[in-house]
């Protein structure tokens, strides 16, 4: 590895990204198989917030994969990227008239998630009355009894219809000859458990009977999974990918309206077919000892290891061709202005002088996306074989791109 990351260093220098896209390939089949083993009508979405990487894109279309978006730019970039307009979902918290009118005549899964949304497709109704129109809702899960940890310790979610929202919007989609086709259950949790996935499971199932909604197709019930994870992060005590889709396929099937009807279970995944497939680079600056604490110095930063500062460190493998030198407990650091840029804290270290190189793992979700215009441009991204072979598919960004970005 080594050899290989000296390679890169010379062609288009530090910090860089290493992608692997048949990791991702296996991991999105793995995932598909896991449901398809036990209930065909399936559609695997790739979640696009978590990394926008070209290749990752084209690698989700090319084995039939659906597109899940969440901003009117996403289903723009889906569009561009040729994925077929019926084979994209439109989620999200925010679309305006003109995103929701023309996702609607794209025949594309509108999900609409506040009643707001429910105004523009009535008005779209009242411009062409001809069209026949079908939309998600995103249901509410209503977890204040406790049933779902939320995501940062939250008590009520924000996303989605309540049952009093339900009450209210439904007659009226009704009334205008509107289709329920989908009803979309995503709900972040902390622990991300596979009884989470029941629970919304029921709920979406409970929704459909209590308001009549025979006109479903598809019951998405999100993403928020664990999955395959790098070497150095233990996930022998987290469900699997077989583990939720039998909890999910289970749940779903005990109910006797989808056994008899059949619709599409859709997942949403993200991090969890993502996040081994791309390593983090950077090279060491310096070691600094100040008063008792070890700082080294690399020329990354944490946007792209630890973009929302949690306590936990990523899996890191130190590469250098001097000898060991004493273990010391540092800091690693990051070349931003920033007290905080912290890549990892309190981590043994045997290599930490100029020129050495840190291989982080478990980058590949939501860093690239997140990673601002501040300081440091964005980085290379390497495509790299299973022989070895690489191929540079992102350069580095330079001033000149900053400005096309900034001026245009």
């Amino acid at each position: 590895m080594l050899e290989l990351i000296k390679k890169i260093d010379k062609e288009c220098g530090t910090p860089f990204y290493l992608v692997y896209p048949e990791r991702f390939v296996n991991n999105l089949q793995n995932f598909r198989k896991a449901f398809t083993d036990i209930y065909p009508n399936f559609i695997l979405s790739y979640s696009f917030k978590t990394n926008y990487t070209s290749i990752l894109l084209q690698q989700a279309k090319n084995i039939d994969c659906f597109a899940e978006t969440v901003s009117s730019m996403e289903y723009n970039l889906a569009v561009q990227k040729g994925f077929a307009t019926n084979r994209i979902i439109f989620n999200g918290p925010i679309k305006n008239f003109e995103d929701i009118k023309k996702a609607l005549a794209n025949k594309s899964i509108v999900q609409l998630d506040s009643e707001y949304e429910i105004e523009h497709v009535l008005k779209v109704h009242k411009e062409n009355p001809t069209l026949e129109l079908n939309v998600g809702l995103r249901i509410n899960m209503e977890v204040g009894s406790g049933n779902i940890a939320l995501q940062g310790g939250l008590r009520q979610s924000r996303f989605g219809f309540t049952n009093d929202m339900l009450k209210r919007v439904i007659p009226l989609l009704k009334d205008a000859n509107v289709k329920i086709i989908s009803l979309h259950g995503h709900t972040s949790s902390s622990d991300r458990v596979v009884e989470n996935y029941r629970h919304i499971s029921k709920r979406l199932m409970q929704v459909r009977h209590d308001f009549e909604l025979d006109s479903i197709r598809y019951i998405n019930v999100g993403g928020g999974f664990f999955g395959a994870a790098p070497e150095g992060i233990d996930v022998s005590q987290k469900p699997k990918y077989t583990d939720y889709a039998k909890g999910i396929c289970e749940t779903l099937l005990a109910d006797n309206w989808f056994k008899e009807h059949k619709p599409y279970i859709v997942i949403e995944p993200g991090a969890s077919v993502v996040s081994n497939v791309f390593e983090l680079v950077t090279k060491i600056y310096q070691h600094k000892n100040i008063q008792g604490q070890n700082f080294v110095f690399t020329d990354a930063s944490y946007f792209q290891v630890r973009p929302f500062l949690n306590k936990m460190n990523l899996p890191f493998t130190e590469y250098s061709e001097k000898s060991e030198e004493p273990e010391i407990q540092a800091d690693i650091v990051g070349a931003t202005c920033m007290e905080v840029d912290k890549l990892a804290e309190g981590v043994s270290l045997r290599h930490y002088t100029n020129g050495d190189y840190l291989l982080f793992r478990a980058v590949g979700a939501y860093r690239q996306n997140l990673s601002p215009l501040f300081i440091i441009p964005w980085s290379p991204v390497v495509e790299v074989s299973s022989t070895g072979c690489f191929y540079i598919s992102k350069k580095r960004q330079d001033a000149t791109d900053l400005l096309n970005l900034l001026e245009k």
